[in-house]
């Protein structure tokens, strides 16, 4: 989507930067998308499986034998909410479109070369 984004938008070329807010917020809208999506499944569709989850991490943690405070097990619960659990996710995608955007950005720059400036002579 980026390169036909240069192509089609920029004229076949565009900066490093606006590539990278390109991806970046290509990803920040996939991520709205997707936390609307997560939250109605995990609220209306499947409200057990967050539950579930909890139930496990806290066998998980028995089974391990890590310290596990009634502290530490309320926030580990609070965080398996729906709208809770929607939320850290639109972070993470967030966070690893700006990592993808990094990379892609640097293949995606293309300068604007010296032989398609506008203005020159017609025949």
């Amino acid at each position: 989507m980026a390169v036909r984004f240069r192509d089609t938008e920029c004229e076949g070329s565009i900066t490093y930067g606006r590539a990278f807010l390109y991806i970046l917020s290509t990803f920040f809208y996939a991520a709205l998308i997707s936390t609307v999506v997560k939250y109605i499944y995990f609220q209306f569709i499947n409200p057990s499986y967050l539950e579930t989850m909890f139930q496990e991490s806290m066998k998980l943690m028995e089974k391990l034998k890590l310290p596990m405070t009634s502290v530490s097990a309320d926030q580990m619960e609070s965080m398996l909410k729906p709208v809770n659990y929607s939320f850290i996710y639109i972070w993470m995608n967030i966070i690893f479109g700006g990592l993808v955007g990094l990379i892609m950005a640097g293949f995606i720059k293309k300068e604007k070369s010296i032989f398609d400036e506008k203005g020159e002579i017609e025949n």
